[in-house]
């Protein structure tokens, strides 16, 4: 697909299209710029999460894959360091283009890219580096099937510390990823909680929220404490009656949204 960036007047916006699907936007106020906007807002799954895990502490390094326009980065404290991986050299140069976007510029962490496949280039990273994993791939028109295989999350799992998270961005407008990331979570025994951050008011809209879906695992029940008791917050047992996908075989079908 296209790249787009573009100006929203009427909110005041700098957004990311690749093809038909938003993947970015960001404040043009400077006293807001550094707010995450559109799947990432402060008052959505994200940020609840990040919100949540910071109260226990981020000790080592964030990794996030899928770039877009670097809004997760001002989740990032001074002193931290979170690193991205994308596929494409193309969006890095959208995200560091600074009259474009200035995530990766102005918000407070160390932050480096690195491109490439990530089930490639996460390899390459020591074992337990990092405290949060974050899998932001797939709110595009083409879904990355080997990013989301039981073979894919033990990688993940391998590059965090025992006690770290697993947060997936399972947006998709032509496919339901649940009862992928439900089956997943009970192959691999883990803790796994829902959220369908549906209902946006109009007046989030005009703020830069967007709808999105998360799903947050762990392989400690205790590291997930804060969204037990968290209405909002569904809990995946493991009955969604999703099929396993794993590097041999997955099956798309059954996931379509008809």
């Amino acid at each position: 697909g296209v790249y787009r960036a573009m100006r929203e007047p009427e909110r005041n916006l700098h957004v990311m299209f690749h093809g038909t699907t938003l993947h970015g936007s960001q404040n043009l106020d400077p006293k807001k710029r550094l707010q995450p906007l559109s799947y990432y807002h402060p008052s959505g799954p994200a940020g609840e999460a990040f919100k949540a895990l910071a109260g226990n502490g981020l000790t080592k390094p964030v990794a996030i894959v899928g770039l877009g326009a670097g809004a997760m980065a001002c989740y990032g404290k001074r002193g931290q360091d979170f690193v991205f991986y994308e596929i494409d050299a193309l969006v890095e140069r959208i995200a560091r283009d600074q009259a474009l976007f200035t995530y990766l510029q102005d918000c407070p962490p160390r932050v480096s890219v690195h491109i490439g496949d990530a089930r490639v280039t996460v390899a390459r990273a020591a074992d337990q580096a990092y405290s949060v994993f974050i899998l932001d791939a797939f709110s595009g028109d083409a879904i990355p099937i080997h990013l989301l295989t039981r073979e894919a999350v033990e990688l993940y799992l391998s590059k965090l510390v025992l006690d770290g998270v697993l947060l997936f961005h399972i947006s998709n407008r032509y496919m339901d990823l649940v009862p992928v990331v439900d089956r997943i979570a009970a192959e691999l025994k883990l803790t796994a909680f829902l959220r369908h951050d549906a209902e946006i008011s109009e007046l989030e809209r005009a703020q830069g929220r967007e709808p999105s879906t998360w799903a947050i695992l762990a392989r400690q029940p205790n590291r997930l404490a804060p969204f037990r008791n968290d209405s909002k917050w569904q809990l995946l047992k493991g009955d969604r009656k999703g099929e396993l996908w794993t590097d041999h075989y997955a099956n798309i079908l059954p996931v379509l949204r008809w």
